[in-house]
């Protein structure tokens, strides 16, 4: 489940479709016009490009090659998980689309979704879009990179701040840098309050 939500979030995030919770909560209390969702879904489909499917299988994959528990799993096992999410995610992206339309429409408005139509609509935008799927698995490996440092910070943080010892810092580490995937490094323990 957390790598078809990753993916999901991956395939929003560096394609260009994603709007931010903070873009959707300025959107007028008005009902968007059918023209609007009709210039929305005709956005999104244009952003969506062929090479989508092959971005989210390279995603997927990278994903699994970063979670210890996959790994285990035999080979064989690991291609069939791999195989199946893609399939389940390719498959569910129409009722992705459909759910994100009615936000988009929500918060562009019509001068913006005709703007946004008409230059994806042109093979400038076909090529933006096409690039923007296809460094999406690149992309996302760069975003991921980020996370373990963010944890290895924070763990030496909460360990200032509960003057922890190093045995409970080297623990913190350990368990944070396990859900991101990431190896705890050998940096020192802070040093106690």
């Amino acid at each position: 489940m957390r790598l078809i939500i990753a993916t999901a979030i991956a395939v929003l995030a560096t394609s260009g479709v994603a709007a931010t919770p903070s873009q959707a909560q300025t959107a007028t209390a008005a009902a968007p016009s059918a023209r609007q969702l009709d210039l929305t879904r005709r956005y999104i489909n244009l952003m969506m490009s062929d090479q989508l499917e092959d971005a989210i299988r390279q995603v997927i994959g990278d994903d699994m090659a970063n979670d210890t528990a996959t790994q285990a799993l035999p080979s064989e096992d690991r291609r069939f998980i791999l195989d199946l999410t893609a399939e389940l995610v390719a498959d569910l992206v129409p009722q992705m689309v459909d759910q994100m339309v009615p936000v988009y429409a929500a918060v562009f408005t019509e001068e913006e979704l005709v703007a946004l139509v008409a230059f994806y609509d042109t093979e400038m935008g076909r090529s933006i879009a096409d690039k923007s799927v296809m460094i999406m698995p690149e992309s996302n490996r760069a975003i991921m990179s980020v996370p373990p440092q963010m944890m290895e910070k924070m763990a030496h943080r909460m360990c200032e701040y509960y003057s922890c010892t190093p045995a409970e810092l080297q623990e913190m580490r350990s368990g944070m840098m396990e859900a991101t995937g990431g190896s705890p490094s050998a940096t020192p323990a802070p040093r106690t309050k």
